[in-house]
Parts: structure tokens; sequence; C-alpha cells
């Protein structure tokens, strides 16, 4: 499979491969790619309304995330409720670890949750994604995986991912192309 071309504008482009499921970057990729940092977004849908509702459930999760993470919390989990708008209206978390970030949204009106997770240390991203939703007990999910800080992929890795579950960010008028897997939807 070619990869994308690129349109005369700003773009953004997603490349699916029905063949291809959760394709995160492995280890190898990630230490190849010279990435500053692996950053997770998963959206989980129809997830059960006791736990997102559940200020100490959350901080559980949160502690449990950063064992499998194999990272150090830094200070306490804050979740904190914001009930001013019902659209918005749920907790929201925010957990300092010493190699980045972890945080949340838990959104009572649709009953979703909204993890990023932002580390310059390598994890396995399928098993945090398998992880959030197995304990929020969601039924469905969007995940979306991106390498951070590599200006200037190669080629070669940029061939390679075309062939897997790819979003693609590119500016016309620069010769890097900075590289963003799509995970998966179930």
């Amino acid at each position: 499979m070619r990869p994308p071309k690129v349109s005369s504008q700003n773009a953004k482009f997603t490349v699916q491969n029905p063949k291809s499921s959760f394709a995160p970057p492995t280890k190898a990729e990630y230490d190849r790619s010279n990435a500053w940092g692996l950053a997770t977004a998963v959206d989980i849908h129809d997830c059960n309304p006791t736990i997102i509702r559940d200020a100490l459930a959350i901080k559980r999760f949160t502690k449990e995330l950063c064992t499998r993470l194999d990272v150090n919390m830094f200070g306490e989990t804050i979740v904190v409720d914001f009930v001013t708008d019902p659209k918005v209206s749920g907790f929201s978390l925010v957990q300092l670890i010493e190699t980045s970030l972890v945080s949340g949204h838990f959104a009572n009106q649709t009953n979703a949750v909204y993890l990023d997770v932002f580390s310059c240390k390598f994890y396995e991203a399928q098993k945090i994604v398998e992880y959030a939703l197995s304990f929020f007990q969601g039924k469905s999910y969007n995940a979306h995986c991106s390498l951070r800080g590599c200006d200037a992929f190669p080629k070669a890795y940029l061939e390679k991912f075309a062939e897997r579950n790819i979003v693609l960010n590119s500016k016309v008028d620069q010769l890097s192309v900075k590289p963003s897997l799509v995970l998966a939807s179930r």
C-alpha cells in the first residue's frame, strides 16, 4: 500500500487497513524513531456509570495504571468533580508521573471516559487501552497513539506505517512528516 498523497493545504490523513487491528509502535520501533515520548488517547464509550462517578475507583484505576506503566507517581492523584455544565459534568483526573502525565475526563451525560497517557518512557499502549476498557467496563472505544518529538521521521517508517493503521500530519512546505498511529476502534 502506498502512503497517502498530501493535498495542497495542511491536512490530516487517516489510512485504515481493515486487516490490521490494534497496532501501536513496538519498543524497537519506538527506539529507532528517536521519539521523545509516546502519547495515547483513548475514548471509552458506554462505561459503567457507577464506576466513572466514583472518585475512589478512579484513584484506584490511576494507581494500577501507573503500576502497569511501570512509572513513579509524583504527588497525589487529583480527581475533581465538575458539575457546572451538564454536557461536560463529571470527574477530571490529573496524575503527574516522573516521565510525564496521565489525565482524563469522565463524562456523566454519555458515560464515556476520555483518557490521555503521555510518557517519555516506552509503554505498551495496547495493554493500557485494554486495561482501561476492562476497568471501566466500556462497550466500545477509539484509541490513538502518537510518537512525540520525531520531526524527521525516516521515509522507510512512513512506508511501513502506511501499511498499518495510520494518521499522518503533514505540511506541504515541510520535508518531514510527523507520524501518528491510529490504534483501533471497536
